[in-house]
């Protein structure tokens, strides 16, 4: 890990001074009213003491609050001679902490010298525990995300919970109101923590649990999260963020660049392309300071840079970079890979959505040759691209030449996907749409009825391709109508269900 940053200032620390009157508030709450006598002047002065010593900081007079409650028989005067000597020890005989100290002001040194009495009231596990968490990014911690990402620790739940306990009794960690099991850490805590997790026997064996974990979770993102996968995962990415920027010298190559892309595509689903951008670019820097310029994991994030720039219509950037991509992979890879057909789909997707159709079939038909030869009848990747050559040839009015890509395609997607992926549902609508071309309404609307089902049920009512699906059935059943074509009651009270649901 580097330096610590030295964010801590002494404005963020006046700024949360308390009162005289606040703190004997607080400290009373903690300890009791009985061991605060009004007319104890001494102890009225070695009070006084203890808030100069922690500079009348919440977080501080929060940890010695809870030290004195936990040990009731340590007086006032032994509990201001402990965070003294404390203060001189670690000032004194601690120099793995010297770039720490530097950095603390007079207040957050009373501080730490808190912290460090509370901390040798902790068990070893709770102190790895602690360590550990000190690893997560400087937001919220959903704790389920702690549990799955301790595992390859071997901690049992129960020593985990009694830790997560120990830690909310000495308000180490704090539970978020608002989130059920959700937790943060102050930000000066946090910063104790890291050191003690910088030195200490188990700090390589904590990282690359957290950091296998990320990466794992990472993975499982797909290219077009739907709501509901975003929602499920949000919550994670700052800690994603968190090992791309703080924990470089721990990841491995391979890592660092699938959360690299995992983090840009996250943002390039939700439409967020500057931000997006900012995480492709540093994946492609990052492949080519780490393997070099020749290497198929550059060739890869040339390809995913493209792809951004395609669906920001940035059609020049975009074909450049999938050439790039494509040269690159040809030399390291040989012709006939599917990484080689990968980028011979998106080029020829970018030709077809700029209306060079002839340039866009032969890439298609090259894809669709090598994706069939390598992964045969049982990948999406060969679905898509039947999807695609047939969306081309429908383009160029070619329907009898479509439909049987067509048909294909749907009949692998729903074997591979089940019937209610988004995929199947695009397919759905695009037979559909051939169906309708050729004024073969009443085949086409059991199609766009089911692709409109199920793009409500991944999507909900108000998305961009349920509000198109819903819009081509209106249109269609207005064609029916126009031809005079029969339509069963059921049937038709079916799609006025469906297109009425939200207009």
């Amino acid at each position: 890990m580097g330096t610590l940053q030295q964010s801590l200032d002494t404005d963020l620390v006046e700024s949360s001074r308390l009162s005289e009157e606040k703190a004997w508030e607080r400290l009373t709450e903690l300890v009791g009213a009985e061991r605060l006598s009004p007319h104890d002047l001494w102890k009225q002065h070695v009070v006084s003491q203890l808030f100069e010593c922690l500079g009348y900081q919440p977080l501080g007079l929060e940890l010695v609050g809870r030290y004195l409650a936990e040990n009731p028989n340590v007086s006032w005067g032994e509990m201001l001679n402990q965070l003294q000597a404390q203060r001189l020890k670690e000032e004194a005989i601690n120099p793995s902490e010297v770039e720490l100290q530097l950095t603390l002001n007079t207040a957050q040194r009373g501080v730490k010298a808190a912290f460090e009495l509370i901390w040798q009231n902790l068990d070893s596990t709770t102190q790895q525990v602690s360590e550990f968490l000190s690893l997560f990014a400087p937001e919220m911690i959903p704790w389920q995300l702690v549990e799955f990402a301790s595992k390859p620790l071997n901690w049992g739940k129960e020593d985990l919970n009694r830790a997560k306990h120990q830690l909310e009794k000495w308000q180490l960690i704090q539970l978020i109101e608002s989130r059920k099991d959700y937790y943060k850490i102050h930000p000066l805590i946090r910063e104790f923590l890291q050191t003690k997790q910088q030195v200490s026997e188990q700090s390589d064996k904590l990282k690359r649990s957290f950091i296998q974990t990320m990466v794992i979770i990472a993975q499982q993102i797909p290219d077009s999260p739907n709501p509901k996968e975003i929602e499920l995962i949000k919550d994670a990415i700052p800690h994603f963020v968190e090992v791309t920027q703080s924990l470089t010298e721990s990841v491995r190559d391979e890592e660092i660049l699938w959360l690299l892309d995992r983090l840009g595509n996250f943002y390039k689903s939700q439409g967020l392309y500057e931000i997006a951008k900012a995480w492709f670019l540093k994946c492609l820097h990052v492949a080519k300071c780490r393997l070099g310029n020749n290497h198929p994991d550059v060739a890869t994030s040339l390809n995913n840079l493209a792809g951004l720039y395609y669906a920001q219509r940035c059609y020049g950037e975009a074909e450049s970079f999938y050439w790039q991509a494509l040269k690159l992979r040809k030399k390291l890879l040989g012709n006939n890979r599917p990484e080689v057909a990968t980028t011979l789909n998106n080029l020829a997707l970018l030709y077809y959505a700029q209306g060079r159709y002839q340039e866009a079939e032969p890439l298609f038909v090259e894809a669709l040759k090598i994706r069939k030869r390598f992964q045969r009848n049982y990948s999406p990747d060969v679905a898509a691209t039947l999807n695609n050559l047939a969306l081309l040839y429908y383009a160029q009015g070619r329907y009898q030449e479509a439909e049987p890509l067509y048909v294909e395609a749907l009949e692998l997607r729903k074997s591979i996907l089940g019937t209610h992926h988004l995929d199947v549902a695009t397919t759905l609508n695009n037979l559909a749409s051939l169906y309708d071309a050729q004024g073969r309404y009443q085949e086409a609307t059991p199609l766009l009825m089911q692709a409109l089902k199920v793009s409500e049920q991944v999507l909900g009512s108000d998305h961009s391709n349920t509000i198109i699906f819903r819009k081509n059935l209106v249109t269609l059943q207005s064609k029916l109508e126009a031809s005079n074509f029969w339509q069963p009651k059921k049937l038709r009270k079916k799609i006025l269900t469906l297109v009425r649901r939200k207009k």
